[in-house]
This record gives structure tokens, C-alpha cells and sequence, in this order.
């Protein structure tokens, strides 16, 4: 194949059937016929020139993606300063909340959560690398100078000014009615900043030194879960033993579900006696059911 690209003309094959061709293909089987019968074979360099080597992927099978990853891969990781600030006021900042050191993967990764919108994703993404276009960004562009600073306010208007520190009406208000809605859970307020925005999607809550969620189950819910694992497993046991619907290797004998099962059923006594195809049948054991509130006394003169 090396030989065959290192022509500069058009190679073609052909079947030869004899005619102007005969002969040569009777030299070429008497050479291959003498070839077969050396006891030794010859030595051929079989090297391909390192020009006729294909390397790299097959257009034909790459896509965008993965041509972009391998671009990625080859490119040479470039840090940016105003970006690794970012990052590790985020990190600081979780740690002084949440108390634990999320990596910078982290950080990246939690810009990307389904829970927000893509709009929202974008805005974090391009927040963690200082790539808006606000504040010192106008700093040296001719005749945009002006635009460092806020129109209100006087003063550079980076993203810490624009998110909680601005007084034209619209975030602080904002802000307001979180705190109202925040109190409402019970959880302390944490003066906003900007390294809490950006980290919000690595906060972590407990409650009472548990994860939010994890309450012990209470004895009526444990016995209540006992009781409709139970009931389950008493209707598995009834429907294994139909033989024509789960064959003779998964089925199970109508005998031993009944010797399994009896004295344990709910009103045994007057079940009928082809209890395994009748309606359901529970377990002799209820589960507990919520009692409720007695009604308030009637007040006099009120029916």
C-alpha cells in the first residue's frame, strides 16, 4: 500500500482473463509457484515511507463534537488571572458558608446544573470568567469611558457594585423580598456578596446536625412499611404460581405458597379454599392507621 501511494499516476486493477494479459499472469503464478517451494523466504522491507503514512481522523467519521475535544486537547491550558480570582473567591466563600473546600471542577460544574435556565448557566459561566462587559472592560476603549462607571452611583460599576451594592431601585428590592422568603425556612440570612451568588449551586443544608430530609422514620411509618412490604411479597408469592404465565423454572408450587402463608392471613378462617385466585388477601397484621384530631366542643348556642 506504501508503494502503491507513493505513485504519482493513477493506479488501476483489473481481472485479467486471459488475452494480452496471458502471459503475464502465467510468469506471475510460476514465480508465486517457485516462491512457495523455498525453504527460506526472502527478506523485503516491508517499511512504509513516512509520507504515504494517513494519520489523524477520517472526515467521514468525525463530528463537530469530537473534533472539538481533540482541538481542545492539543491546545495548550492558558490560565487568565482575572478568572482564577473568581474561582477562589467562590471557594473561599463556600467554605466560609458551607464549610467545606470545593475544587475549582466544582465550581465549573455547578454552573452547568439543569435546575437553572440556559440563560442563567451562561450568565454564571461568563461571571466566573470576567468576561462582561461592564466596569474596568471600557476603561481604554477611546470615547466609551464613561461607561466604567454607574450612571447612579458614581462609581466603577463592576459585578459586585451591579449585584448588591447599587442603589438604583431594582436589587436591593430584590434582594428584600429573598430575605423574607429566606426567613420563612428558618435558616439564618447570609448578607449577599458575590462570591455567594456565583457558589450558589454548592450550597449544602442540615437541619439539627442532619442533612434536610434524612428525619427518622417514626414507629407507625416503620410498621406500616413492614406490613405493605409484606402484603407485596404475599401477592408475588400468588401470581408465581400460575405456571402457564412464568414457566416451570420461575413458577411456584400451589402448595408451597399455601403451607408458606397459613396462619398468617387476615381472617384465615373464612377465606374461600382457592384463596391463591380470588381477590386480594393481606396478612394478619393491620397496619396502624393516623389518628385523628377529636372535634372541637360545640360552643353553647352554636349547632
Amino acid at each position: 500500500m506504501s508503494e502503491l501511494r507513493a505513485r504519482t499516476a493513477k493506479t488501476s486493477f483489473c481481472e485479467s482473463k486471459g488475452g494480452q494479459y496471458a502471459l503475464g499472469c502465467a510468469q506471475a503464478q510460476a514465480l508465486a509457484s517457485e516462491a512457495a517451494q523455498r525453504n527460506n523466504a526472502d527478506a523485503i522491507n516491508v517499511t512504509a515511507r513516512p509520507e504515504t503514512v494517513l494519520r489523524g481522523a477520517k472526515l467521514s467519521k468525525l463530528t463537530q463534537s469530537t473534533a472539538y475535544k481533540l482541538i481542545k486537547s492539543l491546545r495548550e491550558k492558558v490560565s487568565r488571572k482575572a478568572t482564577d480570582e473568581v474561582v477562589k473567591l467562590v471557594q473561599s466563600t463556600v467554605k466560609q458558608l458551607y464549610l467545606y473546600m470545593p475544587t475549582t471542577t466544582m465550581v465549573w460544574k455547578s454552573t452547568r446544573h439543569k435546575d437553572m435556565t440556559r440563560q442563567i448557566r451562561s450568565f454564571l459561566w461568563q461571571c466566573l470568567h470576567s468576561s462582561l462587559r461592564i466596569g474596568k472592560y471600557w476603561e481604554h476603549i477611546p470615547e466609551c469611558e464613561d461607561r466604567e462607571l454607574c450612571p447612579t452611583c458614581g462609581v466603577t460599576e463592576d459585578l459586585d457594585h451591579i449585584m448588591v451594592q447599587c442603589n438604583r431601585p431594582g436589587q436591593a428590592e430584590v434582594w428584600k423580598l429573598a430575605e423574607k422568603l429566606w426567613l420563612k425556612k428558618g435558616h439564618t440570612w447570609p448578607a449577599p456578596t458575590v462570591g455567594a451568588i456565583l457558589g450558589c449551586r454548592l450550597a449544602t443544608f442540615k437541619v439539627d446536625g442532619r442533612k434536610e430530609g434524612k428525619d427518622p422514620a417514626s414507629e407507625r411509618e416503620i410498621h406500616n412499611r413492614w406490613v405493605h412490604v409484606i402484603n407485596e411479597r404475599l401477592e408475588i408469592d400468588r401470581s408465581l404460581k400460575d405456571q402457564l404465565r412464568y414457566g416451570k423454572q420461575y413458577s411456584v408450587a400451589p402448595s408451597l405458597v399455601r403451607d408458606t402463608w397459613k396462619g398468617i392471613l387476615e381472617d384465615e378462617a373464612n377465606l374461600p379454599e382457592n384463596w391463591l385466585r380470588g381477590p386480594e388477601v393481606l396478612v394478619g397484621i393491620a397496619p396502624v392507621r393516623s389518628q385523628r384530631s377529636p372535634p372541637p366542643p360545640a360552643v353553647d348556642g352554636v349547632g
